[in-house]
């Protein structure tokens, strides 16, 4: 008699088909897909290898991913991108674009920029020639220059403005705003605004910041002509004026003219005059003008308030309305007596607080006391900075600041802690770790704020959850008689440090064997320090005098000694990517 053979595991995801998994990878990063499903099955790896639709994402990246992604796809697979050469990743969008040159992206619809080096200018000189890109995203107006030929941009996104973009202000006027249909601005006069809102017919969403210096500019902003309605849907504005109040009667002006506005988010920084108060008036004309609008978030800094027409509660009997409260979601507010802000919730909620000045006063906001959990819920990032007892619990703090030397656990949920900051020197090392092991499971950035010996952690148990390490205020020693950091976090994969000598850096870089990226802060060096006038000798010294980068030379690094001498640094870990094992993956036919 002839057995049958014996079933065979399988791979689960080989018995679909291609189509479906090309739509799982659309919700994957690029080196998530190559790190969860690379060398998984043969079938796998022909679809990583046919898959068009890549979206690459370097920022903060490890450079042995970095390195995996360059490996195994083409310029041609990838339709987004973003880049960044900060101090995590330093030189990396050189080092990609030596590999691939920006022409080569022929199918790129979407790049974002951040922290671009100003040298690197020739790497994007023809990004003009990818003719399917329309979503372009910097954090600078210095970067413009790179889109002026691409007339079919869809969206434009800027996310920062520094000092030197004051000169860039007019590269704007040389971009094609025709296919526009979503901008943000962080810097945006007047003038422009009237040459975007004309030269724009597509355009749905807005998103800009106003910095008015003188009275014509506000009228000019409220007297923005238009011979059709515009069609925006989507409008935040923040507005910083220097001279004159922002009433509501400039805001209605300008917003007459966005009928389908359906949501609005306005934010006066400073000048804001007493008639933004004024709810009732609020209402009339959004059901006059604004009937689409379902969403209305405003934060607004008032000035010269006259305190016997405007005190808390008439103001906020005026936001108690059916028109704000009948709704959902509903549209509370809360009045800030102590700065003369009024903001909703939970919009403009804080996500930062001290613990010791966090209160909700029933006479300060229209929103149900129970409901109080709502505002709660939107800080993420709490410092306990005293002992005071509480009624309500933290649920969502995701980033911890300890000025003080205990944690009462009844008013947060340490488990759902990612970083924790130690600022009180009157801390135990020992009993922190121990905290931190057995309560912060989801913890992995932790920063120590005073100086310290590693004698203080010697018999500790090692924190292997942890992967990013900040010592910035610590000074480090590696005398034999000290405790080796890497002990105590054997899988840290970004670290801040300060050190007194390079020597000590080269002996850090060889113990941690999966740092990826490292700032160092050398102080006391001054002898070796001179030495290093160029970064091709920093290069040299690297080479020579660690073994890690002897044995792999694949790193960049930044040099910067503007200040303080700093020195960042980019590295493939020493470590192989580890084997998968697909046990729960498996199925048998």
């Amino acid at each position: 008699m002839i057995l049958p053979p014996a079933k065979q595991p399988i791979f689960i995801l080989d018995s679909l088909p291609k189509e479906i998994i090309y739509t799982i990878f659309d919700y994957f990063w690029a080196h998530d897909i190559l790190y969860s499903f690379l060398d998984s099955s043969a079938y796998i790896n022909s679809i990583i290898l046919t898959y068009h639709n890549y979206h690459v994402n370097f920022k903060s990246i490890l450079k042995r991913l970095f390195d995996l992604v360059c490996c195994s796809i083409r310029s041609n697979q990838i339709t987004s991108l973003i880049l960044s050469d900060d101090n995590e990743t330093p030189c990396q969008s050189k080092v990609y674009f030596s590999l691939f040159p920006i022409e080569e992206f022929i199918n790129l619809r979407a790049i974002r920029l951040s922290d671009i080096e100003n040298g690197n200018r020739t790497s994007f000189t023809n990004i003009h020639q990818l003719k399917y890109l329309n979503y372009f995203e910097t954090d600078t107006l210095s970067h413009l220059w790179m889109i002026e030929t691409i007339p079919k941009l869809k969206r434009l996104i800027v996310n920062k403005f520094s000092d030197h973009d004051y000169n860039q202000e007019n590269s704007l006027c040389a971009i094609s705003f025709f296919y526009l249909r979503n901008l943000t601005l962080p810097y945006c006069s007047y003038n422009q605004l009237r040459q975007i809102l004309r030269s724009a017919p597509t355009l749905t969403s807005l998103n800009i910041s106003l910095i008015i210096s003188d009275c014509t500019g506000i009228d000019y902003f409220a007297e923005q002509h238009q011979e059709v309605p515009l069609i925006i849907n989507n409008l935040t504005i923040s507005i910083h004026t220097f001279t004159r109040t922002i009433s509501r009667l400039l805001f209605e002006r300008f917003l007459s003219r966005m009928p389908y506005l359906q949501q609005l988010e306005l934010n006066v920084i400073s000048g804001g005059s007493s008639n933004l108060l004024e709810g009732n008036q609020w209402e009339l004309f959004i059901q006059k003008y604004l009937p689409l609008l379902f969403a209305f978030n405003f934060k607004f800094k008032i000035i010269n308030i006259d305190r016997n027409n405007y005190h808390t509660e008439n103001i906020l009997t005026q936001f108690r309305s059916s028109f704000w409260l009948n709704r959902n979601p509903a549209w509370y507010v809360t009045y800030d007596i102590n700065d003369f802000i009024l903001y909703t919730i939970p919009r403009f909620a804080p996500h930062t607080i001290k613990h010791s000045l966090l209160s909700i006063s029933p006479h300060s906001t229209t929103l149900p006391a129970a409901q109080y959990f709502t505002y709660y819920n939107q800080i993420n990032e709490l410092e306990l900075d005293a002992n005071e007892k509480s009624s309500y619990q933290y649920t969502n703090v995701q980033r911890l600041i300890l000025s003080i030397t205990k944690i009462d656990e009844n008013i947060l949920d340490l488990s759902k802690v990612e970083f924790l900051c130690v600022k009180s020197i009157s801390w135990s090392l020992k009993k922190l770790l121990r905290i931190i092991k057995t309560s912060m499971i989801r913890l992995y950035h932790l920063k120590i704020d005073f100086s310290f010996s590693l004698l203080e952690l010697s018999d500790s148990d090692s924190l292997a959850q942890i992967r990013i390490l900040d010592l910035s205020e610590f000074i480090y020693s590696c005398k034999k008689e000290d405790y080796d950091l890497s002990t105590v976090f054997p899988y840290v994969e970004r670290l801040t440090i300060r050190i007194t000598s390079l020597l000590q850096m080269f002996y850090l870089i060889d113990r941690l064997m999966h740092l990826s990226s490292g700032s160092f802060h050398i102080t006391n060096d001054s002898d070796n320090t001179k030495e290093l006038s160029t970064e091709s000798d920093l290069h040299k010294w690297f080479t020579e005098k660690t073994k890690r980068l002897r044995k792999n030379n694949s790193f960049t690094y930044r040099l910067d000694s503007q200040s303080d001498f700093w020195i960042h640094l980019w590295m493939s870990s020493e470590i192989e990517r580890p084997k998968k094992v697909f046990y729960n993956y498996l199925i048998f036919i």
